[in-house]
């Protein structure tokens, strides 16, 4: 299933999720916090989960000063503030936007979803969000050598998983974010992944030793870029901040990221930085087992001497793996939800909201869904088997006849089933499997269907769906 997402939408959620009410803070009951996450929304700003005022706040994005417009849902930032103890709503003295890689597509495979930008390796997966530049929506928009801007993930390898690819802006600089390695002092020369930066006549910033040093993770910024050799001549390499350098004495540090070394659940790394548990920590929608090599996770808690990120709260991040395409039934923005294919579906602070339609508004909410309208929305179910749905995403897209379901496959008489309560017949559907396409026959797709996730296409009548198309899927919903 394609995820076509207007890059610069927006929203104001009401209500409340892991960061806490909607309410005013106050001033006197707040500590400081230094955050790192996805943005999720805007009204003002969104991060992993909490709402922070940006009306007196700085804002940059590449090393550049920009208005809230130049950000956009999906990108990954870094916010420093305060956060009232109380609400949890927070409000921001700064936010700072640093692509991960700016520079010419290369390498392109649609069928894998994978891409080299500067000699960087970047995954697309069900949670990256495109530009509305980008045509269609997905790797199949881009072209060799269209400058790109992409911000994610880095995992346990380097590679990024990306949580929003856009269209870089006219006259922009070449950027890549990493891990110095390799570094040849005589030749002024290092190593990110597959680049290689020559620094000799660029601007140094940040290094105590006075210039970087293996491991030390940078922002290197060039305009000269030999795609022969994978070369960037670099004209300013700096030290990267992050929710730790950002954090001040006894504040708060929030953290989303991947696991990117795992010795155990008081030993390991997110986004290449030490993190512990305790036996006072909470484990929010998961337990300390999911913690694991690559696993998304959002960490809570203050650093030691040492600075290790001593973790007062660990929220485990669920995988979309169920998908709805169609028409809302029903939407009650006072209470956070809405119905498609009568599946109640709920949404919050973090789930991430952006408008495909003709409207195309900006500050897109959950008050401006109306029934009629068509969505694609994208989640995980919960609570566990109760058939309803907690949106990570909410896309409303141009009206349409044909829906599509995507999810777990549960069986009931051939050749009916279902997805997550909704009856999908497929008399008269075409079957696929991972390998084969649209070649499969109904028989085997019955037997090899059980305890895999399977998308339909087709259209609707009531709560019945009514398949063309029938296929076991086996698409990355990180």
């Amino acid at each position: 299933m394609k995820i076509r997402i207007v890059a610069l939408a927006a929203v104001l959620v009401l209500g409340a999720c892991g960061g806490g009410s909607m309410s005013g803070g106050n001033a006197s009951n707040s500590v400081g916090v230094a955050t790192s996450g996805v943005i999720s929304a805007f009204g003002s700003v969104f991060v992993n989960g909490v709402r922070y005022d940006i009306s007196a706040a700085r804002l940059q994005k590449n090393g550049k000063s920009v208005t809230q417009s130049a950000l956009a849902v999906g990108e990954v930032a870094l916010v420093h503030g305060k956060q009232d103890r109380a609400s949890g709503q927070g409000s921001a003295e700064s936010v700072d936007v640093e692509d991960n890689v700016v520079g010419p597509a290369a390498a392109i495979d649609v069928a894998a979803n994978t891409l080299t930008v500067l000699g960087q390796q970047v995954i697309v997966t069900a949670n990256t969000s495109f530009a509305a530049s980008i045509v269609p929506g997905d790797l199949s928009g881009l072209l060799a050598d269209d400058l790109i801007e992409v911000s994610g993930l880095v995992d346990a390898s380097g590679a990024i998983t990306a949580t929003r690819i856009g269209r870089a802006e006219a006259g922009e600089a070449l950027q890549v974010l990493g891990a110095v390695a390799h570094l040849d002092a005589t030749a002024h020369t290092f190593m990110i992944n597959g680049l290689k930066v020559e620094f000799s006549t660029a601007t140094l910033e940040g290094f105590a030793p006075g210039q970087p040093a293996d491991a030390d993770v940078v922002i290197v910024r060039g305009t000269a870029f030999d795609a022969a050799t994978v070369t960037l001549t670099a004209t300013e390499v700096r030290r990267a901040d992050s929710e730790r350098s950002a954090a001040g004495s006894g504040e708060r540090v929030e953290q989303e990221g991947l696991v990117t070394r795992f010795v155990s659940a008081t030993d390991f790394d997110v986004n290449g930085a030490p993190v512990t548990t305790t036996a006072n920590t909470v484990f929010e929608d998961g337990t300390v087992g999911d913690i694991a090599m690559n696993a998304r996770i959002e960490v809570h808690g203050t650093l030691d001497a040492n600075q290790v990120l001593v973790a007062d709260v660990v929220e485990i991040d669920h995988v979309a793996v169920i998908a709805l395409a169609a028409t809302v039934e029903k939407v009650d923005s006072a209470n956070n939800t809405l119905q498609v294919l009568g599946v109640d579906i709920t949404v919050d602070a973090t789930t991430r909201f952006e408008d495909k339609s003709s409207a195309h508004i900006q500050m897109f909410t959950l008050k401006d869904v109306n029934v009629g309208d068509s969505v694609l929305v994208r989640g995980f179910e919960s609570p566990a088997a109760s058939g309803k749905l907690q949106a990570r995403r909410l896309e409303r897209v141009a009206p349409g006849t044909e829906v599509e379901v995507r999810g777990p496959f549960t069986a009931s008489t051939a050749p009916q089933f279902q997805i997550l309560g909704v009856v999908v017949d497929a008399s008269n559907a075409s079957f696929g499997g991972v390998e084969d396409h649209m070649g499969m026959t109904s028989a085997d797709f019955f037997a090899q269907a059980p305890g895999q996730v399977v998308e339909v296409r087709g259209t609707a009548a009531g709560d019945v769906v009514t398949a063309s198309q029938v296929r076991i899927d086996h698409e990355d919903d990180r």
